[in-house]
């Protein structure tokens, strides 16, 4: 009986041990709670490929204010209609386009009187000459799109397709790769806004563009005028320009609606064909050829951290680092190279936008938990090389001590460009008509392109870095 009872007592000692050990093992060795989930992007900020099938809707300012732009002889304006309808059919594999004018009101037109409009006839309609109402075109092309929603939604009951399978809310990209048209509004103009017309204006965009997924793009041209300016609230303004000097030209503009690849691909077309004076920019969510990482990054310095293996699928945007010495700061010092697309809205890179997200995996639970406290450890710097403005050092510098505790960490950290760090190219200030009034200037210019931005910016949230690393505390 002795013996049992010490046998029974020695086996329970050893389990108690064994457990006593196990439970060191666990929250000691390694100082692992778990590796936290890294789920790879799949995303990118490239706009993707020009669309397959696009139709396409040109409209054509029809007020006397344009009328000037057809003096006799060739001018910057009447060359560059030429080639509005010939570049979307040779650019696109699949591609429609139809024609209207406006004014105080928009008119279907065929394309005999397309072909017209460099005659003066085209622009003495009295049913549409009088002002310049850019919005009734948006107020168009939503009554277009709903009744093109009805018609797909009629073609889908007579095939039994549900609502759950309809793609009346997808996204441009979407639309297009289900092999349906993707959009291309065209409006030509010479964008005389005031105030009023100007808030109108950038409300319509965000609402049934900019809100919707769709980019905005302006491609402006100085042309040869000898005519008369309206729509400037006062008195109207003769005004000739000087031939051979651009400078007097009078600016007109392509205001387009679409997808970022359509509208950059429509912009090099015509560039293409000669008009490399033009100048242009596109309002997007997209800045860079493909956003920054540490897959395209150069490890400069490394600061009290080792490299290690901890992610159970190692990926090139991964980086994975143990500390050293935990009572020591860490830091990464990263270059990139910037590479931005054309025709963006150019931005200074001095100053970002910093979003980190800190996230381990505690045994409680199987998803990734957020720590604040890790959040705050870490500390994002950015600053351009002396001798490329184009490349970019980005500072992690990680206060290793204030970690809360021994565990692995998966670090997100997203740089983005700040909303007032945008800036409107030198043209636009220079074309801007302000407090003169000058013929060879655009009325509203600068305000035009600035609230563009901003309201683009607020909508897209555009990032150009998406950096992701692992910081093991033992």
């Amino acid at each position: 009986m002795q013996q049992k009872e010490i046998t029974w007592k020695t086996n329970n000692l050893l389990f108690f041990i064994c457990l006593c050990f196990f439970i060191f093992i666990v929250s000691c060795g390694g100082g692992k709670d778990g590796i936290p989930d890294f789920d790879p992007e799949t995303s990118d900020t490239t706009p993707g490929s020009i669309s397959k099938s696009l139709v396409a809707r040109i409209y054509f300012d029809a007020t006397l204010s344009m009328q000037g732009f057809v003096i006799p002889g060739a001018t910057q304006y009447t060359q560059m209609c030429r080639y509005l309808e010939s570049v979307i059919v040779s650019g696109w594999e699949n591609a429609t386009v139809n024609f209207f004018r406006f004014g105080e009101q928009v008119e279907l037109i065929d394309r005999n009187t397309y072909l017209n409009l460099s005659r003066t006839g085209f622009y003495e309609d009295s049913r549409i000459f009088r002002e310049t109402f850019i919005e009734k075109i948006i107020d168009h092309e939503a009554q277009l799109t709903q009744v093109e929603v009805e018609e797909v939604e009629e073609v889908e009951v007579e095939e039994g397709v549900t609502t759950e399978d309809s793609t009346e809310s997808t996204t441009p990209e979407e639309t297009d790769n289900n092999g349906k048209e993707s959009p291309l509004v065209v409006i030509v103009t010479d964008l005389f806004q005031d105030n009023r017309d100007l808030t109108i204006l950038v409300t319509q965009l965000k609402e049934q563009y900019i809100q919707k997924g769709y980019e905005i793009g302006l491609l402006g041209l100085r042309s040869e005028f000898d005519g008369t300016v309206y729509d400037l609230g006062e008195a109207p303004l003769p005004y000739s320009s000087t031939p051979g000097k651009p400078e007097t030209f009078r600016p007109f503009y392509l205001l387009v609606l679409g997808k970022h690849s359509d509208i950059a691909h429509y912009f090099d077309r015509l560039i293409a064909k000669g008009f490399s004076e033009a100048q242009t920019i596109i309002f997007s969510e997209h800045l860079v050829d493909s956003f920054l990482s540490f897959e395209n990054a150069t490890i400069e310095k490394l600061v009290n951290l080792n490299r290690v293996s901890i992610a159970k699928e190692p990926d090139p945007q991964l980086k994975e680092y143990r500390i050293n010495d935990k009572n020591k700061p860490s830091q990464i010092s990263a270059e990139l190279k910037l590479q931005f697309l054309s025709h963006v809205m150019p931005f200074d890179t001095e100053k970002f936008e910093v979003k980190i997200i800190a996230e381990y995996k505690s045994d409680a639970r199987d998803k990734n938990e957020i720590s604040l406290d890790a959040q705050r450890c870490l500390e994002v710097t950015s600053t351009h090389s002396k001798n490329d403005s184009n490349e970019l050092r980005v500072g992690f510098n990680l206060d290793s001590q204030s970690l809360p505790r021994k565990r692995i960490y998966l670090y997100e950290i997203t740089l983005s460009p700040r909303i007032d760090r945008f800036k409107e190219p030198d043209w636009c200030s220079e074309w801007d008509m302000g407090d003169e009034r000058n013929g060879a200037r655009t009325l509203n210019l600068v305000n035009f392109v600035r609230d563009l931005s901003q309201v683009s910016t607020r909508t897209h949230q555009p990032f150009i870095a998406k950096f992701h690393f692992y910081i093991e505390k033992r």
